[in-house]
């Protein structure tokens, strides 16, 4: 069975994929660079390289958010390394340009910023709450993963900069077509960081990619509609 690396987001921590770490014997969530006790990295390009480095060959690579971004870098960069790319909840470019609508305005982030610097707890415990979708059993478990995050050592300032930097900033659409391995993309139908109207262009740019899109679900799918998500990663 090959092996698969699950790649966090943005203000996060490896411990967000325990709902799939839990049911999937075979695979292991990696710390971007700065988070977990990692030296962080400078831009996209150096966080890419140093996961590279950490992923056995063959291996099946799933990226949520900011790590989707790592995720496609790596996936251009090391094209022969991966079985398999997995995209959740991603987009090439999050922010909205003269050519691109189907991002955000940069004030959404720039918002999340300044919650998540002010408030780090109440800013993960809002964002954990807005994935239970009305479920009292998904409830007892978001809660639970909110009590590991919120135990955990804050992630400094300097990686959360750096890393709103690249959402902000990184427009990789001109290098999807240099993936050489099948492409799935899972998307949340009601996504507000990453429009889902990005996940369908993405879809239509990418030879074979094949698209789950997830009713009732936001950025998180692989929280609030589990079993969705490892149905992908099982086919």
């Amino acid at each position: 069975m090959r092996p698969l690396v699950l790649l966090h987001g943005w203000g996060t921590h490896p411990v967000i994929w325990q709902p799939l770490l839990s049911r999937l014997a075979h695979a292991r969530a990696l710390p971007l660079p700065g988070y977990a006790g990692s030296a962080p990295a400078h831009d996209l390009d150096e966080m890419a390289e140093r996961l590279i480095a950490q992923v056995e060959e063959e291996s099946i690579l799933v990226g949520w958010s900011l790590g989707g971004l790592a995720a496609m870098r790596m996936a251009a960069r090391a094209p022969d390394k991966f079985s398999r790319l997995v995209l959740i909840g991603a987009t090439p470019c999050f922010v909205n340009r003269l050519d691109w609508q189907s991002g955000v305005d940069d004030t959404v982030f720039e918002q999340f910023a300044v919650n998540l610097a002010q408030d780090y707890a109440g800013t993960i415990r809002r964002f954990l709450s807005l994935q239970a979708q009305g479920s009292e059993a998904l409830k007892f478990v978001l809660s639970e993963l909110r009590r590991q995050l919120l135990s955990l050592p804050q992630p400094e300032m300097s990686v959360l900069s750096s890393g709103l930097s690249i959402l902000r900033q990184t427009d990789l659409r001109q290098s999807l077509g240099d993936f050489r391995m099948p492409v799935s993309l899972i998307h949340g139908a009601g996504d507000k960081l990453a429009p889902i109207a990005a996940a369908r262009w993405m879809a239509g740019q990418i030879a074979g990619a094949d698209l789950s899109e997830i009713k009732g679900a936001a950025h998180a799918p692989f929280l609030s509609h589990v079993e969705e998500v490892l149905k992908v990663l099982h086919g």
